[in-house]
């Protein structure tokens, strides 16, 4: 039996790599590359974004590759988080409690930090699932987690699940927010159903897209300074940024000068400007003469915002699909006084 045929399917096989290889290696040479502002800082931590948090002098960045604790002076990675020699993977939320302990919500549980040794909350102790997408706590102390399979209140050691059986729009619960009201708000933007549900201390209360959400999908909740809760929407190309004054229900998308439809992120500077973060193009910021939008052109590290954080020092973290962007606080100032 001839070998031709075997070598000629495996010069055809190594030509297609080849071939695939100088395609990439050309549109990642034509892909827009951030020039760094004087100001400005890119941090590479070897993968996305999706949580960011500030914590006993550090700068704790969690996503898909882990968990990396991050000077705040310099911007230098410190530390790649490893607990019993494994590192967190698929970290989505990240959370300073009340008693100054930090919570990472990731793949495999809820995982406390006391400042010196780790313990983690998972399915065999109560969770109604491993893979954590929200964490947070309410003004009573209580611990609220996020799931794929229900949302869990912890408190006093008491443990109790919600699940759509008990009011909520969907069992998986990937954002969480309380408003100034006392009110605990829970949107899905994981699964396709989406939903969003609001907690009285009593009873679930669901909106949707007839009450006045833009998209199903919820992604990110923020109520701003005037008391109007913000709620970033959609999938794919489509969603905006729905509000709420507690009557009217309003919304925002591109066209009103978002850099995107879809949000993923929310944020309310210390200055009090509102920045809205996108799923593919970028962030936008509000001005006096309107939205302002940052892309990669601009400077910032990727288009996806993922996270916001504002340091004590006044400096802004954006989370990316690219590590982090960090834009100082000189210049936000700046911004604030009218030179943008």
């Amino acid at each position: 039996m001839s070998v031709l045929p075997h070598w000629r399917a495996l010069v055809q096989f190594a030509s297609g790599v080849l071939v695939i290889a100088v395609l990439s290696a050309v549109v990642w040479t034509l892909r827009p590359r951030p020039v760094v502002p004087s100001g400005w800082q890119i941090i590479d931590t070897s993968g996305d974004v999706m949580a960011l948090a500030y914590y006993r002098g550090a700068v704790w960045a969690g996503g898909q590759n882990g968990l990396v604790r991050i000077d705040p002076a310099s911007g230098a990675v410190l530390e790649t988080v490893r607990v019993e020699n494994r590192g967190f993977r698929f970290v989505a939320a990240l959370l300073v409690t009340q008693d100054d302990a930090l919570w990472v919500g990731h793949l495999q549980g809820a995982s406390r930090f006391d400042g010196t040794t780790w313990e983690t909350w998972d399915a065999a102790g109560g969770l109604p699932a491993n893979r954590v997408y929200a964490l947070l706590q309410t003004r009573d102390g209580a611990l609220w987690v996020g799931t794929e399979r229900g949302l869990v209140r912890r408190r006093d050691e008491h443990v109790k699940v919600f699940t759509r059986n008990d009011g909520l729009a969907s069992d998986t619960v990937s954002v969480l927010f309380e408003d100034s009201r006392g009110v605990l708000w829970a949107g899905n933007g994981v699964t396709t159903e989406g939903g969003l549900s609001a907690w009285d201390g009593a009873a679930w209360r669901v909106y949707g897209t007839s009450d006045g959400l833009v998209h199903p999908m919820v992604n990110a909740i923020l109520e701003d300074r005037e008391g109007v809760l913000w709620f970033g929407t959609g999938f794919a190309g489509r969603g905006g940024v729905s509000l709420y004054d507690g009557t009217q229900w309003t919304f925002l998308t591109r066209e009103d000068g978002l850099a995107g439809d879809k949000v993923r992120s929310l944020f309310q500077d210390a200055a009090g400007a509102m920045w809205v973060g996108s799923e593919y193009d970028g962030v936008a910021r509000a001005t006096k003469q309107g939205w302002r939008v940052l892309d990669m052109r601009s400077g910032l590290s990727g288009m996806e915002i993922k996270s916001m954080l504002q340091t004590p020092d006044g400096d802004l973290w954006l989370g990316t699909e690219r590590g982090i962007t960090r834009i100082s606080a000189v210049v936000l100032a700046a911004w604030e006084n009218g030179a943008e």
